[in-house]
Order: C-alpha cells, then structure tokens, then sequence
C-alpha cells in the first residue's frame, strides 16, 4: 500500500460543513428538475422538493445565461456522469443527480454541459467574471493545493483510488508498486495519470508519489485517454495489463463485467471531492453551500447517494 496523500481523480482541503441527523418529511417547492438531458430515470433517486425553497428575488448570481446554472461535466465518468445508455443525450450518475437538485433549490434551469475534463477548471476560471463558460462543474474532481490556485471547491463527496484488472492478473497487481513494468490506462488531465508519470520519474512531481518505478528500472507503460470508457476498453481487449481510477468507477465498471473485471487493490484511502467554483462569483457559491447543506440536513443529499450504491462515501463521512 502507497503513502501517498493526494487521491483521486483530479495535500486535502479540510473545510468540513456541519452535516446534520434531522431528516424532514419533504413536500412541494418551486424550481426545476429538467435541463441538460432532463431528469435521470431509473436507478436514481432525484431530489425531493422540499417545502423550505424559497426563489429569492435578488441573488447577485454571474451566470453564463440568465436563468441557468450551467455545469461543466466530463461525462464519461460513471456511475458519477455518463450517458443514459436508453437516451446519449441525457447525463446521469449521482454527480448529475446532485447537480440538479442544487440548481432546483437555486429555482435556476440547470444545463449540464460534456467537457472535456482537463478543459474545465481553466474554463471556468480564466474568462473576466460574467463572460465564464461555465458557472460551476460537478465532475469528481479531488480537492488539491493546485486546484486551489485558481478556483474554489466545495466538498461534497469523498472517493479513494483503485486498480480495474482481469481476474488473471489480479492476483499480480495488487498495489501501486505492482504496475511498474506493466502497461496500465489512465484518463487524461487525473491524479491518477500525475501518479504513474511521477512514479516513472516524467511526471509533474506534484501527485505526492515517489519514482519507485524509475528506481526499480521498471517503467510503467502509461496509455492515457480522454474518455474514461475508452481507458476500460485497453483492459477489456488485453491492450492494457490494468487501468487506474476512483474506487467508484473501478467497482461500476466490474459489477458490468459478468466477473470478467475485478477491483484488485485500493491504492488509496478516500478523500473530499469538491463542486468547482469561481473564487470570485461569491453569491453562487454561498448559495451552493447553503443548498447543499440543506440537502444533507433534510435527508435528501443522502437519498440520491444510495440510490447510486455509494452512501458510504457520503462526505462528512456518516458516522
């Protein structure tokens, strides 16, 4: 097992909202559930309107369009974000569940955009206040002190790292160590891609992982891709020996399999992932915190990580 301490898919930040055990009997309220593919059908569970949303009549938002919450998302990534397998315009995961339920507390339309997601924080933070391509992005993106440099990011989730492998190789690639001198897929723009370039020495040094496979005379053979499905396929048809990402999408992906794909080692232990934001659009982003702390606090934010399997990952962690 690694030491390192920055997982994920995109040194943590500790701001922790007040998570609260009330859950209340949810009613009826203003807002939308429609946008950017519409609402997800079944396994989700969307976020029940409650009787305590309130449409404000001034918020001081910056928005790309008036009326809209537009949300970047890298929508290869499930069971967070991807396409509904029945309509490929349509997003759904947990993270797209979220995404609509905030903007429905916001009373504002969501429109959930596909990015690319090595794209999306230097589109949502480079353009002048109010000319941003984007408001905000719900796209598993792990808080880091790099990322911190150029925008907020609001904790809403926590995932680890793991490795996706055949049942063949599992019993070899076990750890982090395990795929130097293997051929191992990873996303582009990840920690996970940062991990195994430092690891070889060629890295940004930044991923908090030491060049134990240039040590060891070992290199690891890194095929990296946009499209995280595409990164599951070198797996699948032997191109690659095991692909590296969140736990999450590691276990999505073998629960698919039929036992062809297997989960063969947690390489790290979960932390925070964070809601992108402007650091200065300042409303929105109080706002989001606000909504997101009433939807713990009213039950609902936990509803929709369970529908998805992953309320144990909720962040704060349940106790």
């Amino acid at each position: 097992m690694t030491t390192r301490v920055q997982p994920g898919r995109r040194v943590l930040w500790t701001a922790i909202f007040g998570l609260s055990t009330t859950l209340a009997l949810l009613l009826t309220a203003c807002g939308s559930t429609t946008g950017g593919g519409g609402a997800s059908p079944s396994p989700t569970v969307a976020g029940t309107p409650t009787s305590t949303v309130t449409c404000p009549t001034t918020t001081g938002f910056h928005l790309v369009t008036s009326g809209q919450l537009t949300i970047a998302s890298d929508t290869t990534y499930a069971p967070a974000e991807f396409p509904d397998p029945n309509n490929a315009s349509n997003f759904i995961g947990y993270d797209m569940d979220l995404a609509r339920e905030i903007a429905r507390r916001l009373c504002l339309t969501p429109n959930i955009v596909k990015a690319t997601f090595g794209n999306i924080i230097p589109d949502i933070s480079s353009a002048p206040l109010g000319q941003q391509r984007y408001d905000m992005s719900i796209s598993s993106f792990t808080i880091n002190s790099d990322r911190l440099k150029s925008v907020d990011m609001v904790p809403y989730f926590q995932a680890g790292e793991s490795i996706l492998t055949t049942v063949a190789n599992a019993g070899s690639i076990k750890q982090f160590s395990d795929m130097c001198g293997k051929t191992i897929a990873v996303q582009n723009g990840t920690v996970e891609k940062d991990e195994v370039n430092d690891a070889n020495g060629n890295g940004p040094g930044t991923s908090g992982q030491a060049p134990i496979c240039k040590q060891a005379n070992k290199p690891i053979t890194v095929l990296s891709y946009d499209d995280q499905g595409v990164v599951v396929q070198q797996v699948q048809n032997g191109r690659a020996d095991a692909s590296y990402q969140d736990q999450p999408v590691t276990d999505y992906y073998a629960s698919l399999s039929k036992g062809a794909l297997v989960d063969s080692g947690i390489t790290v232990q979960p932390s925070p992932e964070g809601i992108v934001m402007r650091r200065d659009n300042a409303a929105l982003e109080d706002a989001v915190k606000q909504v997101l702390n009433d939807m713990r606090a009213d039950g609902t934010y936990l509803r929709i990580l369970t529908a998805w399997g992953q309320q144990k990952l909720a962040y704060p962690p349940l106790s």
